[in-house]
């Protein structure tokens, strides 16, 4: 009898480990209830890789390999902090303040078509200037209340920064390993190792 109740569990068992395994790997990102996967993160590296290859990067100093893909999927993690703290501090960033703030972007720009090298330069995927103007206007207009509170300027950075840690540890997140390890303290994804794993130490 339990041979045989054995041998009916083991494919749900195995069934189990499987659709956690691909779950597993397919994570990216977690921040709260906002969940990326490493799928959407490649694909803001997929794009910037391929913008390279329509620019001139030779003066350009860019970020390559497990540096690239843990500052993209840290990106997606400070979107979601900008986000909570701008709504946990009433800050309210509209879809006609990004197009201002993207056509001054431009309109500073010695021509429009320089706009893909500078976004190159940038390590920023097209699709993401948006949501990166949207970030850049919460901590702008943050620190204009900062301000107006009596806060002096070199005391603003510190400020955003205990924003961003304890909006983080408030939420929580959960970063796959492949990104490197989620430091709690400053709110950040960091290397695994000062190598990133490149240098393997001897047994």
């Amino acid at each position: 009898m339990r041979k045989k109740l054995f041998k009916k569990l083991i494919p749900s068992l195995l069934a189990v480990i499987l659709l956690t395994g691909c779950s597993s790997m397919s994570s990216g990102v977690k921040v709260g209830d906002q969940e990326f996967t490493a799928t959407s993160i490649q694909k803001s590296v997929d794009e910037i890789l391929a913008a390279r290859k329509t620019v001139d990067t030779s003066q350009m100093n860019l970020v390559n390999g497990p540096e690239l893909l843990r500052d993209q999927a840290q990106f997606f993690v400070v979107r979601v902090l900008m986000d909570q703290i701008a709504k946990d501090m009433s800050v309210d960033v509209s879809l006609a303040d990004i197009a201002a703030r993207r056509s001054d972007v431009i309109s500073r720009l010695a021509s429009p078509a320089e706009l893909p090298a500078a976004l190159v330069s940038a390590n920023l995927p097209a699709s993401n200037l948006d949501p990166y103007l949207k970030v850049l206007i919460i901590s702008e207009r943050l620190q204009d209340n900062f301000v107006k509170s009596g806060a002096t300027e070199s005391e603003l950075p510190l400020y955003i920064d205990k924003l961003v840690v304890d909006t983080a540890n408030k939420l929580g997140v959960t970063v796959n390993p492949k990104y490197g390890k989620w430091n709690p303290k400053n709110a950040s994804i960091e290397a695994s190792d000062a190598t990133d794993g490149a240098v393997v130490p001897l047994p």
